[in-house]
C-alpha cells in the first residue's frame, strides 16, 4: 500500500500528536501543582494524578512509535528516544499491575503511589518530599537528585518507586526532542499539501423532549 493511502500512518500521527500535547499540558503545571501541596494538602492527589498521567502518556508515545509503518527501531532518533525513556515501562507496569503489587507478602517497602519530590520555587537549594498513604514499618523513599558536577537538580519534580526515580524534566526534554523528529517524518509520508490539523471538528447535540398526550 502506498504511504499516502496507508491509514495506519494517519492514525499513528493522531496518536502521537495528542500524546505529545498531553505531555506538554501536564508538564506545564506539574511543578506549580507540587509546590502548592505544602499550602493545601488536597493538591497531593492532583500532583500524583499528573505524574502518573505523564508516565502513561510517555508509555503511549513509546508504543505508538513502535507501531509506525516503515519507522525502524534502529533509526538513531528512535533508538535514542526509546533508550532515554525506558524507565517509563517499569513505572507503568507497576501501576497497571497494582493489584498484584498490593497482594505481595511481604509487601513493598515504598509508598503505594511512590514518593513525590520537588524543588522549592522560592529556594533553589531546598526540596520537599511527599509520601501518600500509610507508612507501615520500614518505608523507603527518594528525593530529588542533585548533580554535583553541574551543581543543579536533575529535575524540578521527581517520582520514586522501588528505588527508581522518574525525573520529569529530563523525560519531557527527550519527548520534545523526539517530537521534533517524528512528526515531520510522518508528515513527509503524506501526499504533498497535507498538514497536521489543530482545528479538530466539534460536534454538538441537543436533546429536546416532547410531551405527548396520554404519555
Amino acid at each position: 500500500m502506498h504511504a499516502a493511502t496507508d491509514t495506519r500512518l494517519v492514525r499513528c500521527l493522531d496518536g502521537l500528536a495528542m500524546s505529545f500535547a498531553m505531555l506538554e499540558q501536564i508538564h506545564a503545571d506539574l511543578h506549580a501543582t507540587c509546590a502548592a501541596i505544602r499550602a493545601d494538602k488536597r493538591n497531593l492527589s492532583l500532583a500524583f494524578w499528573r505524574c502518573w498521567s505523564f508516565v502513561d502518556a510517555v508509555h503511549r508515545v513509546r508504543e505508538v512509535t513502535q507501531a509506525v509503518p516503515g519507522l525502524s527501531k534502529e533509526t538513531t532518533e528512535v533508538r535514542n528516544f526509546l533508550d532515554s525513556t525506558s524507565i517509563a515501562e517499569g513505572f507503568r507496569h507497576y501501576v497497571q499491575h497494582l493489584r498484584s503489587e498490593l497482594s505481595k507478602s511481604p509487601g513493598n517497602t515504598f509508598p503505594v503511589w511512590g514518593s513525590l519530590s520537588w524543588v522549592d520555587p522560592s529556594d533553589p537549594w531546598l526540596t520537599h518530599t511527599a509520601l501518600a498513604g500509610a507508612q507501615i514499618g520500614q518505608t523507603e523513599y527518594a528525593g530529588c537528585i542533585f548533580d554535583t558536577v553541574e551543581r543543579r537538580w536533575v529535575s524540578k519534580v521527581s517520582l520514586s518507586v522501588g528505588g527508581s526515580s522518574f525525573n520529569f524534566d529530563l523525560i519531557f526534554s527527550e519527548c520534545m526532542k523526539f517530537q521534533a523528529f517524528v512528526i515531520p517524518w510522518l508528515l513527509a509520508k503524506y501526499s504533498p499539501g497535507i498538514t497536521l490539523r489543530e482545528d479538530l471538528p466539534l460536534i454538538s447535540t441537543r436533546v429536546q423532549l416532547v410531551e405527548r398526550d396520554g404519555a
